[in-house]
């Protein structure tokens, strides 16, 4: 960053992009929300708050809504990005391909 701000290269946003990275962002916050949905369902019910449901039947739910905030965001997230890196990788490649 030593080269002063009229010099740096003007950076022009790649519509297709963004417009996936808009995709995989709602994708995550769907995906944690329904997380918190299933641990408070699991509350409830470990609370015994849904009576014809037995106590026991809450915890499962609560470590599958605790993954879901957590882990599968991670997941959702990485995958997303190998695939950016795979495809820079083949364009590159693509691009090396092609000069003479």
């Amino acid at each position: 960053m030593s080269e002063p701000i009229d010099e740096q290269p003007e950076y022009i946003p790649d519509p297709v992009k963004e417009k996936q990275a808009k995709a995989v962002h709602f994708l995550v916050s769907i995906v944690r929300l329904l997380g918190v949905v299933l641990v408070m369902l699991g509350l409830a019910i470990v609370l015994d708050r849904l009576p014809p449901v037995p106590p026991l039947a809450g915890y499962p739910l609560i470590f599958l809504g605790m993954a879901q905030m957590w882990a599968a965001p991670v997941w959702i997230i990485r995958k997303y990005i190998r695939a950016r890196v795979a495809e820079e990788a083949m364009a590159k490649a693509a691009e090396g391909t092609d000069a003479p």
